[in-house]
């Protein structure tokens, strides 16, 4: 299969055949002016571009050149007004010709992409590399795998850290990730790209990035292959990867990582929960994955995993028993998180520096993203620390700001009673009580933050356990299940390999028909913390003679009103045989699996054939928009290997 950037590049013609006409017509002298036939056909082509080429830029791909020369084959100017030439077509399909051998050695040349001949999804049939466990966060990642000794260990970067922040910068000459790209995000804010991860599931990145609106899945999948490059200098050739996401992630955003994982050159093995993911690592520190289960095996444990991380929020209730975890119940917010700590002490800087000079150091991007910066590092500060200085750089002005421990913890008590609510609900949701609870589990950078540990041991009277890195033990869980995986159907499981039980954290729904009111309903049809891997049958009925299609719309939510759930996507049903009466009955199967996705397969009751059911996800990326960026993004992350 030919690159699918050339591909692209290839089937240009017909988006410049729709702008070539705007020329013909007009007076002969408007073919020299160049103006003319840039602003009717070289931008107005070059705007209906593939979004991937057009990131790759127009100076890379000789765009211009291009145009000008089917400019020079395509038009007569021996006349009073512009015309084609008799041979146009033959002249530019010739052009087209030339261009794509040029395209063709720019891919061999690694200026592109090397040689893109594979899908976004490493072949299962080649021999596996090395695999590894990802803790794809939202303002910091971490990665791990498991040594020749079976024990699970982090993977430090490039710069020999063991967290990379989650961030990427668009440079002219690619894209950088961690670090340097967070420290250019004051000097170039449109250029760089942050918390992301609030962002997957959604059509398009909150803001525009040098000038475009990219998919989250894109800029993610650029952040994973960082990750895999600073993996494979340690390790070799990584081909498979499991990678975390919050408990309270929905089926789009699970989806929208899976694709990012693909893209980055990965086969990902499954996904896990965080909490989960961090349950698993604390088994193993406390030997109940021990191979002999000599050390806690057959015992149970209940734990509470209090997972706060820098743009997320979950709460997991787990039962251990032996070499078994099983979720009971699970909850969250996929839009809260050590971000919102920061705001508050943006906000409260930003306020003294008005007060004093009458000007909001907000409303300038550089000066908003230093403010972002100094707020980070104060709260850092407070944790151990009473007080810290934020240092406002605006105008030409330096201000220095105080904050005290007292003042942070004041402004951002509403945030933490968000997650003290959470909690308590999980804990109902499980149908437990604290005396229940064995070990109270912090997981995730915020944690640190002196006033979480404080409000976790009011509401539940017990000390929390504080053995886990916040940092390390999501990416170790995962690289330990990682490792179960490769393992599994090669021969090698053991007794002290574990087994994983998670719950739906968003009820399952589909869209109907209330008799009484005659209004569209959310019908729920598989209740949240139901536990996974869980199927259900409904059973519809055509509405007339003949009806070819049966449309079901899903939902995520937990409110009867469909327009406070989530659309997952459509379910369409078609092929139904052209005899069918109405009112015939079509049974629908609804299957979540282990790892919170969706499945949706059908046939007509009664009879063995099936009929076909193609689930559409609202909001993901079409196959063939995930192969065409898959290739700018081994192209971007050239300098990554």
């Amino acid at each position: 299969m030919t690159s699918n950037l050339l591909e692209l590049f290839r089937t240009n013609g017909k988006i410049i055949g729709n702008h070539l006409p705007k020329m013909v017509g007009q007076p002969s002298s408007a073919l020299n002016d160049g103006k003319t036939y840039a602003d009717q056909v070289i931008e107005p082509s070059w705007k209906e571009l593939p979004l991937p080429l057009r990131m790759l830029g127009r100076e890379r791909l000789k765009w211009d050149q291009f145009l000008n020369d089917i400019h020079d084959a395509a038009y007569d100017a021996s006349g009073v007004k512009i015309a084609f030439h008799k041979d146009a077509t033959t002249r530019t399909a010739a052009i087209f010709q030339q261009s794509g051998e040029s395209f063709e050695t720019m891919i061999a040349a690694g200026l592109v992409s090397e040689s893109a001949k594979q899908s976004p999804e490493p072949d299962a049939t080649v021999e596996r590399g090395h695999a590894i466990g990802i803790d794809l966060g939202t303002t910091y990642s971490a990665c791990a795998f498991i040594d020749s000794q079976g024990r699970p260990s982090s993977i430090l970067n490039s710069v020999g850290e063991i967290t990379t922040p989650s961030v990427v910068l668009f440079d002219d000459e690619g894209t950088v990730v961690g670090k340097e790209a967070a420290l250019a995000a004051s000097m170039e804010p449109e250029r760089v790209a942050i918390c992301v991860k609030r962002d997957m599931g959604s059509s398009s990145y909150g803001k525009k990035v040098n000038g475009e609106f990219l998919p989250p899945e894109v800029i993610s999948s650029i952040i994973l292959r960082s990750i895999k490059a600073d993996a494979e200098r340690r390790l070799g050739d990584v081909t498979h990867a499991v990678i975390t996401v919050p408990a309270y992630f929905d089926e789009s955003r699970r989806q929208a990582t899976i694709d990012a994982g693909r893209m980055a050159g990965l086969q990902v093995l499954d996904i896990i929960n965080e909490p989960t993911a961090a349950a698993v690592s604390y088994g193993y520190q406390l030997g109940f994955l021990d191979e002999t289960q000599s050390v806690h095996g057959g015992k149970t444990m209940r734990a509470l995993v209090y997972d706060l991380g820098g743009g997320t929020f979950d709460v997991t209730v787990l039962k251990i028993a032996g070499n078994e975890f099983r979720a009971i119940a699970t909850d969250g917010d996929v839009r809260l998180g050590g971000k919102d700590w920061d705001e508050k002490i943006v906000k409260f800087a930003a306020e003294k520096f008005i007060a004093e000079h009458r000007e909001d150091p907000r409303e300038n991007p550089s000066s908003l993203q230093d403010l972002w910066i100094a707020a980070e590092t104060a709260k850092k500060t407070l944790t151990e620390r009473p007080k810290a200085n934020v240092f406002i750089n605006h105008i030409g002005v330096r201000m220095k700001v105080e904050i005290t421990r007292e003042e942070f913890e004041e402004s951002t008590i509403g945030l933490l009673n968000r997650t003290r609510q959470t909690t308590e609900i999980v804990l109902r949701q499980a149908s437990l009580k604290w005396d229940n609870i064995d070990r109270v589990l912090m997981v995730g950078g915020s944690t640190r933050m002196p006033a979480v540990a404080r409000m976790l041991e009011e509401i539940s009277g017990k000390e929390v356990d504080r053995s886990l890195s916040p940092d390390e033990a999501v990416a170790q869980g995962a690289a330990l299940y990682a490792n179960l995986l490769m393992k599994k159907g090669t021969g090698r499981e053991n007794k002290g390999d574990f087994k994983l039980t998670n719950v739906n954290s968003h009820s399952l729904g589909i869209i109907g028909l209330d008799k009484a009111t005659k209004r569209k309903i959310n019908h729920i049809v598989i209740p949240k913390n139901t536990p996974l891997p869980h199927s259900i049958r409904k059973v519809f009925t055509t509405a007339r003679d003949n009806q070819p299609n049966v449309k079901v719309e899903v939902l995520e939510g937990e409110s009867a009103r469909p327009e406070y759930c989530t659309s997952v996507g459509k379910a369409i049903i078609r092929d139904l045989p052209k005899s069918l009466p109405a009112g015939s009955l079509i049974e629908v199967k609804y299957k979540y699996e282990e790892n919170g996705r969706l499945s949706v397969t059908a046939k007509l009751k009664g009879q063995e054939s099936h009929v076909v059911a193609t689930f559409s996800r609202d909001n993901n990326l079409p196959e063939n928009d995930l192969m065409a960026w898959s290739e700018y993004v081994k192209h971007e992350s050239r300098g990554m290997t």
